[in-house]
């Protein structure tokens, strides 16, 4: 397996439409194309950090869904929102 995560803020203000928009399309999308999961999650100690994380199966699906031009509208709607993103991937090991 292959984890994706990114850090980011979104503020307070864009939330609400960060959450839901994410839920209904953003989601959905990475799902179809070959990501196991896409989750986000809220950290507890602070108003506007989130963290996303994202699940495929090996590097090379990983790869081949993130080039994929399909999701390019859901990554400018991420970056939309996102602010003081970073990104690291982590391949499981045991």
């Amino acid at each position: 397996m292959v984890k994706v995560i990114y850090e980011f803020d979104v503020a307070i203000e864009k939330q609400e439409a960060y959450l839901k928009i994410t839920r209904e399309k953003i989601k959905p999308l990475w799902e179809s194309k070959g990501c196991h999961s896409y989750d986000v999650w809220q950290v507890a100690e602070s108003e506007t950090r989130f963290v996303k994380e994202a699940l495929f199966e090996n590097e090379s699906l990983m790869k081949e869904t993130s080039g994929l031009k399909d999701l390019d509208a859901a990554k400018e709607i991420f970056r939309s929102f996102a602010e003081n993103a970073s990104r690291r991937v982590y391949v499981q090991k045991i």
